[in-house]
């Protein structure tokens, strides 16, 4: 056996021993915090912050990714798929609908997908689409508040209704954001009542409409909606769910007791909306306790659950092995990018950014088509692409033929770029994504601001950015220097600047004038990642950000003929480039690395986003003799 997973074992022995106590102990000590610190009390300022009013215009690889999503998905969908608005219209009209449990969610995460894709393109018709959604959708609110498509008698106490008005929640939330339109604040507040009416006002708790790890969600938009009124009845029912996370996924206590995520109650992908909850609590009280429960968590999930695609979960759960051969749903990987920024908000950490890049750029640009036209229900490791219209086909019905919780939700991986790309600081703004493109927004100060990105990056490792603030100011520009970038040179203007650490920021405080210019290299040597467990003897190869696949429509031999590869011939990879063209039927890969083996044939690697594109299967996990050692995988993450 290998003595890695010896280890491993032992320390599992050591820990169920342990856990229980280590959690008693957190218990302990949330019993004896009876007294909560004053709310306001203590100002909790976030590292960095998302600038949802800010505009971004994405191109190069990425930038075709959101144009083809717009146009081929977004758009098309709602006149497509009418059921989505209908069934809110039908749910009490006879015969009762025949829906999925949580068939609520596809109109809010339609609209949460297709808010975040309006902060990046300036398509005539997608604000025209979203308003006239968004206004149907308010339409169907019943003069109690109920924003959901199922019968009276059932309201919010059974099936995932409390998760579908969660997701309306956020994009109605998300909308008012965008556009000041009180309508939208006003139906929220309306659902939220009803809510606190029923699981406030009388004998029912949230633990009785059942789904716990799906319908406590509302937590994370009931603490947005908090921050925004101040209504105490919202925080009241905040306080009553986290009471109830005891009797279901428990993560503020399992937090404090860091058990590992994958050893929780409830491990679950929908899980991670809950821990989502922690932040605002932290965020309205400024109780550290929430914040060092989330950080673990997402610690956890990013050492044992985090794929080597940025892909998150197995068969829909943490599992505590990130080499098996599962499927990986592209909304546990949605899930795992909103808790990742998430924890770049509270931490600033760089590696956080370097994850949702990874994430971007693989998982997520693999789960959708490169036409647009669909995504994938699931991208595993190793296989095929399964498209979601197939694999969830039993969530199609008439008026939604198309719809199911993955189609409308991946476009969300997309759209959270707007989210993480640019972010302010206290000092100024913080630069976590390469590729080609516009952002503009302001300065702390409020300072009208533009970068401009000129790149090919990630196929490229040159990247010149010109910073434009419209009139000189001091501020403090981070850049992103990838943990995976052994060696990054970085000029401002004509000076080389020094102490530039990968997996941290570099901090460039200075005197900015329009027209200033930042160039960057990066390392993009190949780079071996051993796997474990299943993948034993097998490597990832990694050219930057980019995971490279075996994919069969390269290669002249199937997957059980792939040859070993031979790592001390790295160096000797000849790599193309792939023109990418505007045609829409265009399934061309991003690049081709071709590698020698250790049989003296070559094998062809593409990039995972193109792999399996043509319904070919691929393959992550690659053969070969003698491969370094896997790193051990540890319960703690290093703190800084």
């Amino acid at each position: 056996m290998n003595l890695r997973l010896v280890i491993i074992k032992e320390l599992d022995v050591k820990f169920h021993t342990t856990r229980w106590i280590g959690l008693a102990l957190a218990i302990a000590a949330t019993a004896s915090f009876l007294v909560s610190p004053a709310f306001g009390a203590e100002t909790v300022e976030l590292a960095f912050k998302s600038l949802p009013q800010a505009r971004y215009h994405f191109d190069g690889l990425i930038g075709q990714r959101v144009k083809a999503s717009v146009e081929n998905w977004l758009l098309p969908v709602p006149a497509a798929n009418p059921g989505m608005i209908q069934m809110f219209r039908h749910r009490d009209r006879e015969p009762a609908p025949n829906l999925v449990p949580w068939a609520g969610e596809f109109v809010g995460k339609y609209l949460i997908s297709a808010i975040q894709a309006s902060r990046m393109t300036n398509h005539p018709d997608l604000r025209e689409v979203i308003s006239q959604l968004v206004k149907d959708l308010i339409a169907t609110q019943t003069e109690d508040g109920y924003l959901g498509p199922f019968p009276r008698e059932i309201r919010l106490k059974s099936n995932c209704d409390l998760w579908g008005h969660y997701h309306c929640l956020m994009a109605l939330l998300m909308w008012n954001e965008a556009t000041g339109d009180p309508a939208s604040l006003k139906a929220c507040r309306r659902a939220a009542d009803l809510i606190c009416a029923t699981f406030l006002d009388g004998k029912l708790r949230v633990t009785d409409a059942g789904s716990p790890e799906m319908n406590m969600a509302i937590i994370h938009g009931f603490g947005w909606l908090y921050r925004l009124t101040k209504d105490p009845r919202y925080l009241q029912m905040m306080q009553q769910i986290e009471k109830d996370w005891e009797q279901a996924g428990d993560y503020l206590r399992t937090g404090l007791a860091s058990v590992e995520f994958y050893q929780t109650p409830r491990p679950r992908w929908e899980s991670l909306h809950d821990l989502q909850g922690l932040v605002e609590l932290h965020l309205i009280t400024g109780d550290t306790r929430y914040r060092t429960a989330f950080t673990h968590h997402w610690q956890s999930i990013s050492r044992w659950d985090r794929r080597n695609t940025g892909g998150f979960s197995s068969d829909g759960k943490a599992t505590g092995n990130p080499y098996s051969p599962t499927q990986i749903e592209t909304c546990s990987t949605i899930a795992w990018l909103a808790l990742s920024i998430d924890m770049l908000r509270l931490t600033g950490d760089s590696r956080v950014a370097d994850e949702l890049e990874l994430s971007t750029f693989n998982a997520v640009a693999g789960a959708q088509h490169p036409s647009g036209r669909w995504w994938a229900c699931s991208a595993p490791m190793d296989g095929v692409r399964e498209p979601s219209a197939s694999g969830m086909a039993f969530q199609a019905r008439p008026g939604t033929p198309e719809l199911n919780c993955c189609s409308v939700n991946g476009p969300r991986g997309l759209g959270s770029l707007s989210e993480w790309a640019v972010m302010k600081t206290a000092d100024g703004l913080a630069l976590n994504y390469y590729g080609p493109g516009m952002f503009q927004g302001r300065l702390p100060d409020n300072t009208p601001i533009a970068l401009q990105i000129e790149t090919d990056y990630p196929l490229a490792k040159k990247v010149s950015l010109r910073v434009e603030p419209l009139a000189a100011r001091q501020f403090n520009l981070r850049l992103r220097i990838p943990a995976w970038s052994e060696s990054t040179t970085v000029r401002v203007n004509n000076s080389i600047i020094t102490n530039v650490i990968p997996g941290r920021y570099l901090e460039l405080n200075r005197r900015w004038r329009e027209g200033d210019r930042v160039t960057m290299e990066m390392d993009l040597r190949l780079r071996p990642v051993s796997g474990d467990r299943e993948a034993l003897g097998r490597v990832s190869i990694y050219r930057g950000p980019l995971l490279l696949v075996f994919d069969q429509r390269h290669n002249i031999f199937d997957e059980k003929g792939l040859p070993p590869l031979n790592l001390r011939q790295l160096d000797e990879a000849k790599e193309t480039f792939i023109p990418q063209t505007s045609n829409r039927n265009s399934l061309q890969p991003w690049i081709l690395v071709e590698l020698p083996t250790n049989d003296g044939r070559r094998v062809n690697l593409c990039d995972f986003a193109s792999a399996g594109a043509s319904g070919t299967r691929y393959v992550s996990w690659l053969p070969v003799n003698d491969p370094p050692p896997a790193a051990p995988l540890t319960r703690r993450i290093d703190s800084r």
